[in-house]
């Protein structure tokens, strides 16, 4: 069901077949005209829910003068070839184009990529073997162009009222949108109930690997040097405070890497820590619990509690050596 959350900005609830269920997709009002933010995934059931809640504000396809991706997980772009094929221009920051585009070249690096990380995480060579195709990771995206790329700080309307704000961290092509009287649409960098899984993406041709979770807690602290009103997400109701929510999620983070110190043991890798973490659970969602895992590993290697080392491809982790004064 649609509903406006104020004057300019309204939500749409669209149904979605993950566990993380629906996702909110939102309609920007501005200077009498109006904007899409995400679309859902590529499912019938989502693109009827879609059309039916803009018929609920009174709007249709031919009312959205362009539609904005966050960013390019299923839920929130799968079904934007639909709207590119209503004439309807597509938005969203460069490193989006390669999961819209997919490419040969992208799926065989996609490949290469998951196997290479997951021999550096110590899996069983009989479990690399049965990864699924890269492919899997795309089946909710139908594959369409962008129409025009954003970086941070760009205007998207014409008089720049609303602008970009690159959040990585759950995914490198992470775009919000800062408008009038401090309201963020956020994606899913900041969501209410929640905290999102800085997930492990393949890096961008030409780039090195950037530790996600890194990229989140930055893309955190970026938030607090602005004064935000309202937040709202990807999933979940808006955020009416979301400074102090901000500054949890920080403490979160950190203060969960460090429940790992309190069961410590030596020379264990990734996919050790996933075992031991999450017994088999971990194999039905592998890709979600080893970027958990790897995140919690990075903040204890941030702060000096333990190295990495690395032998015959594999990382293992150790506790460093306290320093007496």
């Amino acid at each position: 069901m649609a509903n406006w959350i104020s004057s300019q900005l309204a939500r749409l609830d669209i149904p979605t077949p993950f566990e993380v269920g629906n996702v909110n997709v939102y309609i920007v009002e501005h200077m009498n005209r109006f904007f899409m933010v995400d679309c859902g995934p590529d499912t019938e059931e989502a693109w009827t829910s879609l059309n039916a809640q803009l018929a609920e504000l009174e709007l249709s396809l031919e009312s959205i003068d362009f539609l904005f991706l966050t960013h390019h997980h299923a839920d929130h772009a799968g079904q934007a070839w639909r709207l590119r094929d209503a004439a309807i221009p597509v938005y969203g920051h460069e490193k989006l184009v390669r999961y819209l585009e997919q490419t040969p070249n992208f799926i065989k690096r996609g490949n290469q990529f998951l196997h290479d990380l997951a021999h550096s995480f110590g899996t069983p060579e009989s479990i690399v073997a049965k990864l699924p195709d890269y492919r899997e990771a795309l089946r909710w995206i139908g594959p369409t162009t962008v129409t025009m790329t954003f970086e941070d700080g760009q205007a998207v309307t014409p008089d720049g009222a609303w602008r970009t704000i690159h959040l990585p961290g759950h995914a490198s092509d992470q775009l919000g949108l800062i408008g009038p009287g401090g309201v963020l649409i956020a994606g899913d960098h900041l969501i209410d109930a929640v905290e999102p899984n800085p997930l492990i993406e393949q890096p961008y041709e030409g780039e090195g690997f950037a530790s996600p979770v890194l990229l989140y807690l930055d893309s955190l602290r970026k938030l607090q040097t602005y004064e935000l009103k309202l937040v709202v997400s990807g999933h979940g109701d808006p955020i009416m405070h979301p400074m102090p929510l901000i500054e949890n999620r920080i403490t979160q983070r950190y203060d969960r890497s460090e429940q790992l110190l309190g069961d410590w043991v030596d020379g264990l890798s990734v996919f050790d820590w996933s075992m031991r973490l999450y017994g088999r659970k971990m194999r039905h969602a592998m890709p979600l619990v080893f970027s958990e895992v790897f995140a919690r590993l990075t903040l204890l290697e941030e702060r000096g509690h333990v190295e990495r080392i690395l032998v015959d491809r594999k990382w293992t982790y150790e506790r460093t050596k306290e320093v007496e004064w």
